[in-house]
């Protein structure tokens, strides 16, 4: 067999495997419509994080609500990310009361606050 016919088989062989994986992975848009394994939950937990920064909206007064946002959130501890020392002292004082708002308000398995000063998290890209 001739070096040309060689590349060929080993190029179609190539193509095929490309197709196959293809075929086997599935679009990202079926991926994201119809998430599962670990991407489903990491969706999950987006979507938590979400609703949770709208009720942290919700309750904080308007300058704190600005400078605070849901950092994650890992075995249903919530942890807040703050943007200065300043705001992290402020936010301690209304702990509680926003665990209780969480907790009244469609987040009952929320076990605690934790506050973190995370001035990264609020800078514009």
């Amino acid at each position: 067999m001739d070096d040309e016919r060689i590349y060929q088989l080993q190029d179609a062989i190539h193509r095929f495997r490309r197709s196959e994986n293809r075929n086997r992975i599935g679009s990202l848009s079926d991926h994201i419509k119809n998430p599962q394994g670990q991407l489903a939950s990491l969706v999950d937990n987006l979507n938590r994080i979400n609703r949770l920064n709208q009720s942290l909206k919700v309750i904080l007064p308007e300058p704190m609500a600005d400078h605070c946002q849901i950092a994650h959130i890992k075995d249903n501890q919530v942890v807040l990310a703050v943007d200065s020392g300043e705001w992290a002292s402020r936010l301690r004082y209304e702990k509680l009361t926003l665990l209780s708002y969480l907790r009244n308000n469609g987040f009952a398995a929320v076990s605690g606050i934790d506050i973190i000063v995370n001035p990264d998290q609020f800078r514009a890209e």
